[in-house]
């Protein structure tokens, strides 16, 4: 899998030493998880360690770990990009940063738009989207840096918490080679 780079952060594959307790308590922690859907249910090392075993190598879904390059390559996140649909030319991109301490710095901005230009440079993708939950300013305003536009609000579509329901909203960006 490719390694891309920008001035901030590596994104490498994930290797077995990435899938630890540091990674297992932020799928656990409630406000790093408040948005992924790993949050309906408790991760355990074991449950981490199968996802990863199940999924590395996957070409059709690469998945990368975000690493800070001000400090020595420290694993911070993931982002992924899948599953790449080939008949369509399509993919959706998903990620989260786990290191609190790394938020608000642009790195996910920085692996937004470095998966995107991959995906578009490198695998030749017409369109890639993502799905975010209305509520996720965060994202929303990474998604929009990278030139992501707002296509389609479904509503209801996700539970928050309990039986709180969230609007999800559709962002998506063609490949302007293609246009």
């Amino acid at each position: 899998m490719t390694l891309l780079r920008s001035n901030k952060i590596t994104l490498r594959p994930i290797i077995r030493s990435d899938i630890n307790e540091k990674y297992v308590s932020w799928l656990n922690d409630p406000i790093v998880n408040c948005f992924l859907e790993t949050r309906f249910s408790v991760q355990t090392l074991h449950t981490v360690l199968d996802y990863w075993s199940e999924h590395n190598g996957d070409s059709s879904s690469p998945w990368w770990a975000i690493c800070r390059d001000d400090e020595h390559h420290r694993h911070i996140g993931n982002i992924k990009l899948g599953p790449i649909h080939p008949i369509h030319s399509k993919a959706d991109i998903s990620l989260f940063i786990g290191d609190r301490n790394s938020w608000g710095f642009g790195f996910a901005t920085q692996a937004i738009a470095l998966v995107r230009d991959h995906a578009f440079n490198d695998l030749l993708i017409h369109k890639i989207s993502a799905g975010i939950y209305s509520n996720n300013i965060a994202s929303i305003r990474a998604f929009e840096k990278c030139n992501f536009t707002l296509e389609a609000t479904l509503k209801d579509e996700a539970i928050l918490s309990g039986s709180l329901r969230v609007d999800v909203l559709r962002y998506g960006l063609i490949n302007p080679r293609f246009m």
